[in-house]
């Protein structure tokens, strides 16, 4: 795996991520909503005042609109730009060089490491690190570009070696 070509790659917005957050919130929103009506239902039995009850199912609430709030802009700040691997750069293991680049970047930014964490064939979860030590999380998804999909596998599996 040492000669994986350079390859240049587009990572944006993941519709498989948007995709588990939706179903997550859904799910989430469906165990509230059953949570609420089993405590409604227990009402009778219960010694629980009204306010009481009431005020449990407000924070339940509150808590998963917070969480919706925080999934939604958490898709909305996921990166853009494009994932470049070097496979001529002059890194210390000799092995290439990543780069993140964007629109306001040309020559793009040098990455300390790219570390694939979640491979599911069609797309991977990756952590992008830089140099500072700060990092970042993207989806790339084999639809942005299937030409050139097998490329940055082998650059990534190239890259782990």
């Amino acid at each position: 795996m040492h000669n994986a070509p350079s390859v240049l790659y587009p990572v944006g917005r993941c519709r498989f991520y948007a995709g588990a957050l939706l179903g997550l919130g859904c799910l989430s929103l469906a165990v509230l909503a059953h949570w609420w009506w089993t405590l409604l239902a227990l009402s009778s039995q219960a010694p629980m005042g009204q306010a009481a009850r009431l005020s449990i199912g407000l924070v339940g609430a509150l808590a998963w609109m917070a969480w919706a709030v925080f999934a939604w802009s958490s898709w909305r700040r996921t990166p853009v730009g494009l994932l470049q691997w070097d496979a001529l750069g002059a890194a210390p293991t000799g092995t290439g060089v990543w780069r993140w680049r964007r629109a306001v970047h040309e020559d793009g930014s040098p990455l300390q490491r790219v570390e694939l964490v979640l491979d599911l064939q069609a797309r991977a979860l990756l952590r992008l690190r830089n140099p500072d030590a700060a990092h970042r999380w993207v989806w790339v998804e084999a639809s942005r570009d299937p030409a050139r999909w097998g490329d940055l596998r082998r650059a990534l599996r190239a890259a782990q070696a």
